[in-house]
Parts: C-alpha cells; structure tokens; sequence
C-alpha cells in the first residue's frame, strides 16, 4: 500500500525539492497560522518551519527512525516545541528552564507534545500572577536562598518570605486548575494509565 506521509519523509530524506514544495504548500499555512497566533511574524513562521524540516531530515537519516504518526504532528510537534522554547527565552531571559523539550526518538512525540504543553499552561499560569508574585517564584526557580530572597523582595523575614513563596505556589496551582487545558492533559494523562 503506498504511504503519502511516507512521501512526505522520503522528500525531506532525499532533499527532493518538488517533494518539498508540496510540505511547503501544505503545512507553511497552519505553521505560519500557530505562530502568528502565539505572538510571531512571518518571519519567524518561516523560519520555524525550516528547523523543523531540519530536525526531521537530521532525524530521518538515522535508518532505526520511523513515523509513527502522520507526518503533520510530527512537523507540527517540533514547530510548536520550537516556537515554545522561543518565545520563554524572550520572555524569561531570567529563567533558565533545566529540561527543555528535546525530540530525541520518535516514540516520545506525544510525551514531547504533552511536555510543551503542560509547559503554555504553565506559563499562561504564571503570567496570570502578580508581579511580586512572579518576582518572587523566579527568584525561586533561579534557585536563590531564602535570605538571599527575603532581601531582595523587601520581606521582613525569611519565615515571611517562605510563607509568601507557598502562597504564591498556591495561587499558581490554582491558576493551572482553573485553565481548560488542565482538564484535558489530565485525561490524557489518566487514559494512559487505565
């Protein structure tokens, strides 16, 4: 039975450039459309787009790779992990990210999908916060003390500032509940563990 998405990976394998005018033609619009819609140009849509057909040609010339979805959520997984890890270092120059979401086998697409994301509602979460919230919890997550935080928010004490930093987790957790995306990731979550 022959494969159209199979197509799709052997154009970008062999670099078959009528192959490739096609994936252009018909995933640049729904690329360009997730990343206009999350604070991108086009430009930047562009340039996404070739990454992603970057990482899926590096990835294809490993003869053990296989699609195992169809050939747009793997494109669209890694153009959406690409634009995600863009868009935290712009906007949280100060928080470094320990584990950011890399494709490293194909298996892991939808944990990868999932992971980014957990991370969008994450940080739609953190936005939600105030200000000497959201100071205090990446002061948290750049791993400083607590005296060292203390002093730098203006707390009295240490004790005030660790209740503080617990509220602030609270307020955060809440806001995570609260968002539609939560309910979603945790049935996914749940359908896998039945």
């Amino acid at each position: 039975m022959h494969n159209k998405e199979d197509d799709f990976l052997k154009a970008v394998k062999n670099g078959d450039s009528k192959g490739l005018r096609e994936i252009y033609e018909l995933f640049l619009p729904r690329i360009r459309k997730l990343v206009t819609s999350n604070g991108g140009s086009e430009e930047d849509a562009q340039d996404i787009f070739q990454s992603a057909i970057l990482t899926i040609y590096e990835k294809s010339q490993n003869e053990n790779f296989k699609l195992t979805s169809k050939f747009f959520t793997l494109l669209y997984g890694i153009c959406r992990n690409l634009w995600g890890n863009r868009l935290q270092k712009k906007s949280f120059k100060e928080v470094t990210l320990s584990d950011h979401v890399k494709y490293s086998s194909e298996e892991n697409i939808e944990f990868d999908i999932e992971r980014t994301e957990e991370q969008e509602l994450f940080w739609a979460s953190f936005q939600k916060l105030g200000e000497d919230c959201q100071k205090l919890l990446r002061l948290f997550f750049d791993k400083e003390k607590m005296e060292k935080i203390a002093k730098m928010m203006g707390y009295g004490s240490v004790s005030y500032a660790k209740k503080r930093k617990f509220q602030c987790k609270e307020k955060l957790i809440e806001w995570i509940k609260k968002d539609r995306r939560y309910k979603e990731l945790s049935n996914k979550q749940n359908l896998k563990k039945e």
